[in-house]
């Protein structure tokens, strides 16, 4: 929810001093309980059906629709060296300003330098990167052949050498078996003939020897054949196998040495692109800051200085104009080209009315240089973000609106920065029962008037709908024709007692589990009293409503203000009015969040 400005405005500022000429003449003059009947009269004004506007002042200077600001892009610091006089028309194209480039034709010429050595060292990471290529295809394809040559020779013994000697050891086996065999007969043969006497003695021990021989013999081819095949093959199954693994794993080492390599050679050879990249990226900024040294006008204009345009600025206080010399930063501004054929009021609003203020809403511009001619206007854009009021004042936060100023034959002695006051036209109330602000109190979430009965004044609750500086409209719980205090009630003029509960509910109050009122829904205009259909007494059918819709929307802001507890209030009855500035919106944002936990939501009401 919205507060409004605490600004004291001119409007509010006669209120404020009538209510206070009445107050000081009744304390003057009523020492006793009741005033003299035309003491009273001042004292007392009647609830009126009347038209009434909601606006607030914001003041703030001229610019220009469009304006191109010629800003300095260069980087660093520099100073100007030639400039063209303040108020010139120029051309689009003409050279309006030239700052000193020596420090940045020097970056220049290293720069170009720097991108010289960075190629060569990009050709040289290109060439060793090719040289790598050739190297792995070469070493790759050894440790292949290598590969091949282990498995052929596993091959070769597997289906070869050991069958080969596999088979010698078996004939080995079977000649010795044969020998065997015949000496074994040539023996018995021995035996018999040497019994009979036929053969010598020598002759049969020769054939005796030669058996054992043969005996021998044959034993041994068996064990080399059984060696062979239990320890010599298995050992030259497993060199050969050995082999093929061993060449395998060269294999893979050297497919990864060439991964590696390449790798290395090849993130050299990006380091070195990169480089010359930055090189070139790096000449190609020095050489965009080289002319950014020399600003020419993009449209044709008139030259305004930037020191002028920020003539509040402390830089342009500290050092003066812009002229032949002067130091210039990095985007500062150096000449601005204003299109004075369509101008902006630019103005500040306080925070607690931005969200009433909208696109399309009236103004009624003045302008210092101008006199009392009030030009009008209407409210185009409203800021994004709100701006603090600076070291003076860090604790305000305001938004910028922007006025379109409505062209006529002033407009050619309309200028930039000059001084304005706008007069935000913020609604319309028409044909709405209101009092005037400074009849309106507070106690706690219901706001009340009090109306005079039988010499004192008792409190009357009341809806609140839309106020201005001057007058709040009352949507429910007062009838036209009603006379209300307009001053501070002195001590024993009140009658105290609890609320009336059927007053709080024709106000729109309900009251909660504890019975304590809550503020209202906020009732439609032309509404009776309580939320009952139909108009209240003395009131025409058409009375209430904005003038338009946009209008309505920038009251609704104003109309859940009403139902806000004063924070600095106690639960118990209070009498202190409430100003005109709170009767129109105003509160603190901690008294805004101190009611969203008990605030009924607000309808719109303007319906």
């Amino acid at each position: 929810m919205k507060t409004r400005t605490r600004a004291l405005r001119p409007a509010l500022a006669v209120a404020l001093a009538a209510s206070l000429a009445i107050s000081v003449g009744a304390l003057t003059g009523c020492d006793q309980q009741t005033g003299s009947s035309d003491t009273a009269a001042v004292q007392l004004a009647e609830a009126e059906v009347r038209d009434f506007e909601i606006a607030t002042l914001a003041t703030g200077e001229l610019e220009a629709r469009d304006r191109v600001e010629l800003r300095s892009n260069v980087e660093r610091q520099t100073a100007i060296v030639e400039i063209v006089p303040e108020g010139s028309r120029v051309k689009a194209g003409d050279v309006l300003v030239r700052l000193n480039s020596d420090e940045i034709k020097r970056e220049i010429e290293e720069e170009e330098l720097q991108l010289s050595e960075a190629r060569l060292n990009l050709e040289a990471a290109e060439t060793a990167y090719d040289i790598q290529v050739s190297d792995n295809a070469a070493s790759l394809q050894n440790a292949q052949l290598a590969v091949e040559l282990a498995e052929l020779a596993l091959q070769q013994w597997e289906n070869g050498d050991k069958v080969k000697q596999l088979k010698q050891f078996d004939t080995a086996v079977e000649k010795a078996s044969r020998d065997l065999e015949r000496l074994k007969e040539k023996k018995a043969k021995s035996d018999e003939l040497y019994e009979k006497n036929f053969i010598s003695y020598d002759e049969w021990k020769r054939d005796e020897i030669a058996l054992l021989e043969a005996e021998a013999a044959y034993e041994t081819a068996k064990l080399d054949r059984e060696v062979y095949e239990n320890y010599q093959m298995k050992r030259d199954h497993e060199q050969r196998l050995s082999d093929l693994q061993q060449a395998r794993q060269e294999l893979i080492r050297v497919e990864k040495s060439n991964q590696i390599n390449l790798k290395n050679r090849d993130s050299a050879r990006q380091n070195r692109a990169v480089q010359v990249g930055r090189r070139e990226e790096r000449l190609a900024e020095w050489t965009a800051q080289f002319e950014a040294c020399t600003i020419t006008a993009p449209t044709d204009g008139l030259v305004v200085y930037g020191s002028t345009v920020q003539s509040d600025d402390w830089r342009s206080q500290n050092e003066g104009p812009i002229a032949v010399g002067r130091q210039i930063r990095n985007n500062d501004l150096i000449i601005a080209l204003p299109d004075t054929s369509e101008m902006i009021a630019s103005v500040k609003v306080h925070e607690s009315l931005a969200g009433r203020v909208r696109p399309g809403q009236r103004a009624n511009i003045k302008v210092e240089a101008m006199g009392d001619l009030t030009i009008p206007g209407q409210v185009e854009t409203i800021g994004l973000l709100a701006e603090t009021g600076g070291w003076r004042d860090p604790n305000r936060r305001e938004y910028t609106v922007r006025v379109r100023v409505e062209p006529g034959p002033y407009s050619e002695d309309l200028k930039p920065s000059m001084r304005c006051q706008a007069e935000l036209i913020l609604g319309t109330v028409e044909q709405a029962l209101a009092v005037p602000v400074q009849a309106v109190f507070s106690d706690g979430p219901v706001r009340y008037v009090l109306v005079p009965e039988s010499g004192r004044y008792v409190r009357r609750p009341v809806n609140l709908g839309r106020r201005s500086d001057l007058h709040a409209e009352i949507l429910a719980g007062l009838e036209p024709g009603t006379e209300v205090l307009l001053r501070d009630p002195m001590p024993g003029e009140v009658v105290e007692e609890p609320w009336d509960a059927q007053q709080l509910a024709d106000a729109g109050y309900a009251l909660d589990e504890d019975g304590n009122p809550i503020a209202p829904r906020r009732a439609r205009p032309g509404m009776r009293p309580g939320g009952r259909g139909g108009p209240p007494a003395g009131i025409p059918t058409t009375s209430s409503g904005s003038s338009d819709e946009s209008s309505a929307k920038a009251d609704a802001g104003a109309s859940d203000q009403a139902a806000k507890p004063e924070a600095a209030q106690t639960e118990t009855a209070s009498t202190a009015p409430v100003s005109p500035d709170e009767a129109s919106g105003g509160s603190t944002p901690a008294e805004d969040e101190a009611t969203k936990a008990t605030r009924e939501p607000a309808s719109d009401p303007a319906g």
